[in-house]
């Protein structure tokens, strides 16, 4: 049966000045669901990188910036349905800074 509706992620939020140049920590816990959108906000005065798996540099977030992806725009063939995995465990690094950055998210329940 087609879900059709969605459920927020609890907000997570890392401090920036608890971030290093040289090594990612996690914001947060493991996502609840397979999202379907995801919103990184930088709401810090320091630019920081972000890592979906395994300490690779995937975005880059300008201080006071943020991003939004909205994976089921990029839906593949016979159906399928993009998502970032349940379970994924997002890491930050960059300069220690003045500010949070936030992610929030949705996926189909």
């Amino acid at each position: 049966m087609a879900k059709d509706f969605l459920i927020p992620i609890e907000m997570q939020s890392v401090d920036t000045s608890t971030i290093g140049a040289g090594a990612f920590i996690d914001i947060g816990n493991p996502l609840e669901g397979a999202l379907s959108f995801i919103r990184i906000t930088n709401a810090s005065n320091t630019a920081v990188i972000i890592s979906y798996k395994d300490d690779v540099d995937h975005e880059y977030i300008p201080a006071t910036d943020r991003i939004e992806t909205y994976f089921q725009d990029n839906s593949i063939p016979n159906n399928q349905v993009a998502r970032l995995p349940k379970g994924t465990v997002l890491r930050i690094r960059g300069t220690a800074g003045i500010g949070l950055v936030y992610v929030s998210g949705y996926y189909n329940g």
